[in-house]
Order: structure tokens, then C-alpha cells, then sequence
């Protein structure tokens, strides 16, 4: 493994310390297929294995000529080994089965290297075909040149990752190897039918209808979750070409809420919708996030009354999330129908406090309706306990 990272031309283009992870994983692949290629049995993983590998090298800017020198370098390093150790008739016997397995294993992986780089040249393509799409700007010359066949509907899917060491913050610059896992696991469930493009921290998804099924979403975020080894929010919509610019600007507000109300996982948009037109500038939603300004003095109480609204109106889950008796909920409670003038363990009381906590959450009293260019709205009623 030594001579191998030390002799090849990788060293200096690959950091070394991924360069040892990457071989090492690379090498055991081959090794795998190896024995397949002796024993008869399947060579599926392996190959995939390798051409993830020899993906993220491509991307890592490795020319084509190096990865086959590497390969040609890694085959007769282990063929001088073999025949070094050779003795008598029979390890020499067992020597030539290994070298037509050497043949047959440098066929396969040249044409697996062929394959990840005419991909990666492939995806750069796509990448730019994605970005037009969701500016509004594509042409169907633009989508033949890429060699892909624009779908008439898309489901809009955006990500954002979230790092374990930002815990408030949604749009993070995530490192290089995070954005090709998530490229990779993309492209196993979809195929090469997803267009993606990649922000700081985000991940947009243009998928056609036939490669994605909307009941099985949660599933599909839980793949992103391992592949990007964090947390994520997610959401979507569906939309026809000409409304995709739309749909995107729409799935990113929603990430955006989403981050301001401290939600992870997959919310569909028709779940937030609600929290979303309350989010919106305007007048209605500054009023509602006015209503919770008297309690700001009192931020024990604004703690307990989201906390209160977050159990779904459960006094005694409130009182163990905060640590205290449940008679202290219910005289923390009071006070707040007394401050704020809403009672929280009415009907009317909870439906007017949630609109509030949410249009304060999402930030929309320290916009200015103005900037926005959009109309005051008159902000629909929050989703009830």
C-alpha cells in the first residue's frame, strides 16, 4: 500500500490523507474482484466500488492517463510479489491462474474508469443545464447537447445540510466529499435523470415523475442523511418547466422557515403551508408577531409557551421538558393569558398565540414590507392543537 501511494503519480494531486483512505478502500475492491474473477462469483459491488473511487478522483482533478498507470502500477506490483514468492511447480501454476485473472481484471477496470469519467464530464453538463432550468433559461438544444431529454414536469426537491457544529445555522459551505456522496447516492436512486445543482450548504433536485415516487421521500432523505453524514431539512413541490423558477425560490423559503422554526427532516410544502403564508411580509403577519412582544420581559415564560405549543398543548410533556411541577405550567400559563391577553388552554387563546410564535419564529417582524415589493396579506389561521 506504501510503495503504492509513494511510486504513483496520485500523491501530489490528492490530499495524502484521503489519498491512504481512498487506496486502501480502492485496493480491497480489487482484491475483491480478484477473487471473483478466480472463484466465479459475483463482481457487482466491487466494480461499483471502484468506480465511486475512481469518481471522486476524477472530480479531484486526477487525469485519466494517471488512474490507468495506477492501475497497470498496482497490478505489477502485486504480480512481482506473487512471482517472487513462487517456489515450485505448482505456486507457479497457481501464479499463471492469477495472471489471467489480471487480464480480464485490467479490462474491467479500464472500461470502469471509461465510464466514471465520461460521467463526470457528463454531469458538468447537466449542472449547467440545472442551473438554467431553474433560472427560467433552458433550451431544449441546450438539454440535447447534455444528452438529456427535458421531462414536460419536475418534482422541485430542496436540501439543506445541516453540521452537527452549527446547530443554527442552515446554510453552511459543506466540504467536497460530503457534495460528491451526495452526487453519488443522488444518482443511485434516480439514476441519471436527476439534475442537480449545489449551493453552500444546500442541494437542489430536479427529478422527472417516473424516477420519483412522492410516497416514498421520507425514505429517500433518510439515504441523503447517511450519504451527507448529518442532518438535514428537506422539502418539495412539483412543477411544470416554465414554473420551476418559482418552485425553487418557493422550496428554499420553505428551508429557510424550516431553519427559523428549528425543524429537521422532510416537510412537505403542504404541511407548512400555513406557517409558510405566514412567514410572508405584510401587515397581518407584523401584528401577529407583535402580539408576543409583552412577553419578552419574560423569557421564561416565552421558553414555556413554545415549549407548551411544541407538545401540542400537553401540559404534563411541557412540565417534563422543562423540569418543572405541572402546577407550575398552569400558573406559567396563566400569567401568559394575562400578559398577552390570550389564554393558552382555549381554542381561540392557542390558535391566536400560535400564529404568533410562528410568525415571530420566521422573523417576519424584522422584515420591511416595503423592500419586498408585495402587498400586506391578511395571514390565514395556524394549524390548531
Amino acid at each position: 500500500m506504501s510503495r503504492f501511494i509513494v511510486d504513483s503519480e496520485l500523491s501530489g494531486r490528492v490530499p495524502l490523507a484521503d489519498l491512504r483512505r481512498d487506496v486502501t478502500v480502492l485496493v480491497k475492491a480489487c482484491l475483491d474482484l480478484t477473487a471473483g474473477l478466480l472463484t466465479g462469483a459475483d463482481t457487482t459491488k466491487p466494480l461499483a466500488d471502484v468506480r465511486f473511487g475512481v469518481t471522486e478522483w476524477a472530480r479531484e482533478g486526477v487525469p485519466v492517463d494517471s488512474m490507468h498507470k495506477a492501475v497497470r502500477a498496482g497490478t505489477r506490483m502485486v504480480f512481482d510479489h506473487l512471482l517472487a514468492r513462487a517456489e515450485s511447480a505448482a505456486d507457479r501454476v497457481a501464479v499463471a491462474e492469477v495472471t489471467r485473472a489480471f487480464f480480464e481484471l485490467t479490462s474491467r477496470l479500464a472500461t470502469v474508469i471509461a465510464q466514471a469519467y465520461s460521467s463526470e464530464t457528463r454531469a458538468a453538463g447537466a449542472d449547467a443545464l440545472a442551473a438554467a432550468l431553474m433560472a427560467g433559461k433552458a433550451t431544449p438544444a441546450m438539454a440535447r447537447a447534455c444528452g438529456v431529454r427535458l421531462a414536460e414536469k419536475y418534482f422541485v426537491f430542496a436540501v439543506a445540510f445541516v453540521p452537527h457544529h452549527a446547530e443554527g445555522e442552515s446554510r453552511q459551505i459543506v466540504s467536497p466529499r460530503t457534495v460528491r456522496r451526495v452526487r453519488a447516492e443522488v444518482s443511485h436512486r434516480c439514476g441519471d435523470h436527476a439534475l442537480m445543482q449545489m449551493g453552500a450548504g444546500t442541494a437542489t433536485l430536479l427529478i422527472p415523475p417516473d424516477h420519483f415516487d412522492p410516497a416514498g421521500a421520507q425514505r429517500f432523505v433518510e439515504h441523503l442523511v447517511a450519504a451527507a453524514r448529518t442532518r438535514v431539512r428537506a422539502t418539495f413541490v412539483s412543477a411544470r418547466g416554465a414554473g420551476i423558477p418559482e418552485a425553487v425560490e418557493r422550496v428554499h423559503a420553505v428551508l429557510d422557515l424550516m431553519g427559523r422554526l428549528r425543524r429537521d427532516g422532510l416537510e412537505r410544502f403542504e404541511d407548512l403551508s400555513l406557517e409558510y403564508q405566514l412567514s410572508r411580509p405584510g401587515a397581518a403577519g407584523r401584528h401577529l408577531a407583535a402580539m408576543l412582544d409583552p412577553l419578552e420581559p419574560h423569557p421564561i415564560l416565552l421558553e414555556t409557551l413554545k415549549t407548551y405549543l411544541a407538545t401540542r398543548c400537553t401540559r404534563l410533556r411541557t412540565a417534563h421538558l422543562l423540569h418543572v411541577h405541572p402546577n407550575t405550567v398552569d400558573y406559567r400559563l396563566t400569567k401568559i393569558a394575562e400578559i398577552t391577553g390570550f389564554d393558552p388552554t382555549h381554542s381561540d387563546g392557542i390558535w391566536r398565540l400560535r400564529s404568533a410564535l410562528v410568525a415571530r419564529m420566521a422573523g417576519v417582524s424584522e422584515r420591511d414590507s416595503a423592500d419586498s415589493g408585495e402587498p400586506d396579506q391578511t395571514a390565514p389561521a395556524a394549524r390548531a392543537c
